[in-house]
């Protein structure tokens, strides 16, 4: 289990909804107005809708929405099965450029800033300010960028595909609000990782920092570190959100019960990283207003 957790509601463990945590810690989103001091209503709401009445969604359009102004990520909870944001909707927010707008997706797909830079022929430190300008659009900080996000950016670059997302309309605190959510990310998929690393990776992914991290195994900072390090250099990535890239193309967001389809594409992602892995992340309607019902 992730670090920092804490038991929505306590309930009879038949109902589904008792499975599910929230993150307390205060650096996940918060965007500009969360919700009172108890937080078990919208938690109640979001999972009640993500269960009862979510469909399948694109992520492109989801990353869309976002930046058009359409929808503000809110808070980010993290279950056993599934990692869920609620984004509330926010019909007259302005939105980022477009220029802004691509500069953040490509980040958060892992390009590095200063070969984005060279690409765009622009300085690095003209693309790290329009990087740091969008996010503040957004009301996000780059530790603050919650998954389901970072994979609709990704989705709308085209460099990654999670088949699993689902997404729900529900109000809640007197607020539209849409719930979105992924797969949990299984990294047993990065079979070119340690166990240990698997777990340092998973929660590296979900958001936590090298301290989270190292107060929940109990080990030192320097430690975590290394891990980290040692990550980066076996899947030959830089960061976080690159690191998040890596996972969808091990197949590590795949949905429970797509275990075939996820054996396939970690193969293909291990084959991509070396053969020397070892073993042991304006007013136009909504996108997602009429999103296509599962079958």
């Amino acid at each position: 289990m992730p670090p920092a957790l804490q038991l929505v509601r306590s309930v009879a463990p038949t109902e589904p909804a008792s499975y599910w945590h929230l993150l307390t810690r205060p650096s996940r989103p918060e965007a500009q107005e969360p919700p009172a001091s108890d937080h078990r209503d919208l938690w109640r709401a979001a999972v009640e809708a993500e269960e009862t009445g979510s469909v399948d969604c694109p992520l492109e359009a989801i990353w869309q929405d976002h930046v058009r102004g359409h929808l503000r990520a809110w808070w980010e909870s993290i279950g056993p099965d599934r990692i869920l944001l609620v984004a509330r909707v926010a019909g007259g927010a302005s939105g980022i450029g477009s220029e802004d707008a691509d500069i953040l997706a490509r980040v958060l797909s892992g390009q590095q800033q200063k070969v984005l830079a060279s690409d765009l022929g622009i300085a690095p430190s003209t693309v790290s300010g329009r990087y740091v300008r969008a996010l503040d659009r957004l009301a996000l900080t780059p530790s603050t960028v919650p998954v389901p996000l970072v994979l609709a950016a990704q989705a709308w670059v085209g460099v990654g595909h999670v088949a699993g997302a689902r997404s729900a309309f529900f109000e809640t605190q007197g607020r539209v609000c849409m719930v979105i959510s992924v797969p949990r990310p299984d990294m047993a998929h990065m079979t070119n990782l340690t166990s240990a690393e698997q777990e340092v990776a998973a929660w590296l992914i979900e958001g936590c920092s090298r301290f989270e991290i190292a107060r929940s195994r109990r080990t030192s900072v320097h430690t975590v570190a290394r891990q980290f390090h040692s990550i980066f250099a076996v899947q030959r990535v830089t960061g976080r959100f690159a690191l998040i890239r890596s996972a969808v193309a091990f197949g590590c967001f795949e949905a429970r019960g797509s275990s075939a389809n996820a054996g396939e594409s970690a193969k293909e992602a291990s084959g991509a990283s070396g053969a020397g892995g070892r073993r042991q992340s304006g007013t136009e309607e909504m996108i997602m207003a009429a999103p296509p019902k599962r079958a």
